[in-house]
């Protein structure tokens, strides 16, 4: 079984956390730590999924 960081759906998802971290610095402040927290959680979240799926 390959390693979850070999997957390619595991190398685009991280490629899309450093896009919302990027993009989310730019946010407005009043968006900063409300929609801006949210994206980061949710594709933290997603690259979770991906190394529990490949345990």
């Amino acid at each position: 079984m390959a390693l979850y960081y070999d997957l390619p759906v595991y190398r685009d998802t991280y490629k899309l956390i450093l896009k919302v971290f990027e993009m989310s610095k730019d946010f407005p402040k009043e968006y900063k730590y409300t929609l801006g927290q949210d994206m980061k959680r949710d594709a933290l979240q997603l690259v979770r999924c991906i190394y529990r799926a490949n345990k």
